[in-house]
């Protein structure tokens, strides 16, 4: 059985916010690297990765699978 539910998450980065967000955008092969007990591999299934309707399919090192459907909408 499927559980939905939403994630509304605040985070507080020591960064400048084009440094942050191209982390962000290059997280399908940054996360695995910096974050390996956490990410096996995050693996692009449609679209660039970087824009909106990109589809990434995110294997967590307890081998869950979760589906994440990212809208980008960058705003200056």
């Amino acid at each position: 059985m499927a559980t939905t539910g939403k994630l509304d998450v605040e985070v507080k980065v020591k960064s400048n916010a084009d440094q942050f967000w191209n982390a962000i955008m290059d997280s399908a092969n940054i996360f695995p690297k910096v974050c390996s007990d956490l990410y096996k591999t995050v693996e692009l299934l449609e679209g660039d990765g970087r824009s909106v309707g990109s589809v990434r399919m995110v294997h967590f090192a307890e081998g869950i699978i979760i589906i994440i459907i990212i809208h980008f909408d960058r705003i200056k």
